[in-house]
């Protein structure tokens, strides 16, 4: 039916006319919430906060000259010092030291006065183009000389402790590099000792000796050919003086010397040949084989012949019309025969230098490598120790990159806490809620029909035939509800 239906004015006027009903209610609600959470407010304590800027210095001398020895970033030093300054065995100093949180001492355990005193704590970083380039430390507490007080001991716990470690780190670098230097320079000390005592056990064998060895052998290779020679010449004019003064059957033993001194001769040339071949080839090559079978043969022929030089000297003694020419001849090729066997050990000493110059290499190319490892390194960690002691000196000096307090931290002059207009706005929709909020229960709460709206709900099956309004009370009285009266008809 027409008449029955509620329009959603109808809704809207009636809610008004409840909230209007209960506005006395809304109003008690509103006046004790908000002035409850506005006392509360106003009681709370002020917060204080102080802060600082710290400034990260570079290395002051370039790094052309003087390298650093810290081998953390500005970053990471941070992050180290963060944690070990907020640790809390060196925050529980500084809460004694200052007294902290007085009013919560016994009530609550010291981790979670360290925790709350932890949290109180900001650092806020700045970069730039080369990295950080400072950070600003700050402290909140309720007291404004604390929060100042702390805040400084903080920064110089910052910066003390970033010398510390900056020295520290040096040192222990110095340390490590001059412990390493006095190892290697013990084991290089071993291997020159191993090459010294090698160079002296086979002195003259050594390679770079060989080409000194080998001219000293074409030396005495001359020599022993000038010495054969000589004694040719010596045999000729022995036997052209023996030929004068002598027989002619007591001329068979020169006849023996000069195939002696012919033999000699031969083998003279032959050794020299085995010199040259020696130069080109290996001890394998087959002329060189050739040659050294050709010298043992004349060795042998020459061993074979009989001691001329005994049986000249028995005739000489025989017989005393010797001319005194023929004495001195013979007396000179005596020493010619003296100097012939020093020159063929001579040479023979030099040909086993020459032959044993490749063994040798070979062993000694092994030390040398060794020694140059070990001396090579040693220069590299001897140039490391001389850096890392200049570093610790420029860390010493306070010459290394380092954290500076700009200006020490100030006491607030007002606090940055709480925010008490926000909180009393805040406040004020908390209660007008509140107070809405009860009326709204209030209202669900109560059972009478005060509106049509109501009524209909209530009946939905008997209409409506009238409604009575309600009367004003006398002038003079605050104007209220009088009791609405409905009429209802029946089926």
């Amino acid at each position: 039916m027409a008449g029955e239906h509620i329009s959603a004015s109808d809704r809207l006027h009636s809610l008004f006319g409840a909230l209007k009903y209960r506005l006395r209610l809304i109003l008690i609600v509103f006046a004790v919430v908000f002035a409850a959470i506005a006392l509360y407010v106003e009681r709370m304590p002020n917060v204080y906060r102080a802060r600082t800027q710290i400034l990260v210095n570079p290395q002051r001398v370039s790094d052309k000259y003087v390298s650093s020895a810290v081998s953390m970033g500005a970053n990471e030093r941070l992050n180290t010092l963060s944690q070990q300054i907020l640790s809390s065995s060196r925050l529980e100093k500084i809460l004694d030291e200052f007294n902290l949180f007085p009013k919560l001492r016994g009530q609550i355990s010291r981790e979670e006065l360290i925790d709350r005193m932890r949290k109180n704590i900001a650092i806020e970083l700045k970069h730039n183009s080369d990295g950080l380039s400072s950070f600003t430390l700050s402290y909140t507490g309720d007291s404004a000389e604390e929060v100042a007080a702390v805040t400084n001991k903080l920064a110089d716990s910052f910066i003390t402790w970033n010398l510390h470690d900056r020295e520290q780190e040096a040192q222990g670098t110095t340390a490590f590099l001059a412990n390493e230097l006095g190892s290697t320079k013990s084991q290089l000390d071993g291997f020159e000792e191993q090459l010294r005592s090698y160079k002296m056990k086979h002195l003259g064998e050594l390679p770079d000796q060989m080409q000194a060895n080998m001219q000293t052998l074409a030396r005495l290779q001359v020599e022993l050919q000038a010495n054969t020679e000589a004694q040719s010449r010596l045999d000729h004019e022995a036997l052209l003086a023996a030929s004068i003064a002598e027989p002619a059957t007591q001329r068979a033993p020169a006849t023996g010397a000069s195939l002696r001194q012919r033999l000699v001769t031969e083998r003279a040339n032959a050794q020299a040949d085995l010199l040259e071949l020696r130069k080109h080839y290996t001890e394998s090559f087959p002329d060189v084989v050739q040659k050294q079978t050709e010298i043992q043969s004349l060795d042998d022929r020459i061993g074979k012949l009989p001691n001329i030089d005994a049986s000249t000297s028995a005739s000489l003694d025989s017989q005393s019309s010797v001319s005194p020419q023929l004495q001195l001849i013979r007396r000179d090729r005596a020493r010619l025969v003296n100097e012939q066997r020093n020159i063929q050990a001579s040479i023979n000493r030099y040909q086993s230098r020459v032959d044993s110059s490749p063994v040798r290499e070979q062993e000694i190319s092994q030390l040398l490598r060794d020694y140059d490892t070990a001396r090579d390194h040693y220069r590299s960690l001897l140039e490391k120790n001389y850096s890392a002691q200049m570093a610790a000196q420029l860390e010493h000096d306070q010459q290394g990159g380092s954290f500076t307090m700009l200006d020490y931290a100030r006491v607030p002059d007002a606090p940055v806490g709480p925010k008490r207009m926000p909180l009393l706005l805040g406040a004020f929709f908390l209660a007008l809620a509140a107070g809405i909020a009860v009326a709204f229960v209030s209202e669900l709460m109560d059972s009478t029909v005060k509106s049509e709206l109501e009524l209909r709900d209530a009946l939905p099956g008997i209409p409506l035939l009238g409604i009575t309004p309600g009367l004003a009370q006398t002038s003079g009285i605050r104007r209220a509800l009088a009791p609405t009266r409905y009429l209802l008809g029946g089926q």
